[in-house]
């Protein structure tokens, strides 16, 4: 008898996770739609749980405010990034970038991510135009590659191979660059496949960090 009432109890408890979990997506996908279509500064929680089809307690079960909700879909994203291999710091001295070929492995590493999550990058750059605590968001989710390229361009610098460069001001100016060029290619704007985007990037990046490398 006790077994069989714990069955019961744990297949309770299943259903009630599934449950949960088919809600909190249904919540995530009404606000996908509402924010592509609005923008996120002109979307309210409103328009979400009216698109979701759910009551306003339920939403609020799952997420405190907007904000809450784009952040979880950020942190989704920032998982996929987290399971790279170059992505922590303790893996900075066995990145190398004495090649195109060495960039082109980072860098299609993190596009395919921005595919996946094609949905939630732009919304996620959009509000960190609008909000200043989102722009904090997306620094933290870019610190890891801006890392690389300053350490690189330092290590270029204190070699030789680079020179006229201030390691801090170019990271950012090619993460600025990335991120607009993610921005058109996940909308389909900038109509090219993975492996040439990742190239042509790599290219670009390369050259700077071999930039003034003597003959």
């Amino acid at each position: 008898m006790k077994a069989k009432q714990g069955r019961e109890n744990a297949r309770g408890v299943r259903f009630a996770q599934e449950r949960s979990a088919e809600t909190r997506k249904r919540i995530l996908e009404a606000a996908r739609e509402v924010f592509s279509e609005k923008g996120y500064e002109k979307t309210s929680v409103a328009e979400i749980i009216s698109r979701a089809g759910i009551g306003h307690g339920t939403f609020w079960l799952y997420f405190r405010n907007k904000e809450d909700l784009l952040r979880f879909m950020l942190r989704e994203m920032v998982s996929e990034l987290e399971s790279l291999d170059w992505y922590r710091q303790n893996h900075l001295d066995e990145i190398t970038v004495e090649s195109v070929q060495d960039l082109e492995g980072i860098i299609r590493g993190v596009m395919e991510v921005f595919r996946r999550y094609s949905h939630i990058h732009p919304l996620v750059i959009r509000a960190s135009v609008e909000s200043e605590e989102f722009r904090r968001d997306l620094d933290k989710l870019n610190l890891p590659f801006a890392r690389i390229l300053e350490a690189k361009l330092r290590e270029h610098l204190e070699k030789g191979l680079c020179r006229d460069l201030d390691p801090e001001i170019v990271s950012r100016i090619i993460l600025a660059m990335m991120e607009f060029t993610t921005v058109q290619w996940v909308n389909g704007s900038l109509d090219c496949d993975l492996e040439k985007l990742a190239h042509n990037l790599s290219v670009i990046i390369f050259n700077t960090l071999r930039q003034g490398r003597s003959g």
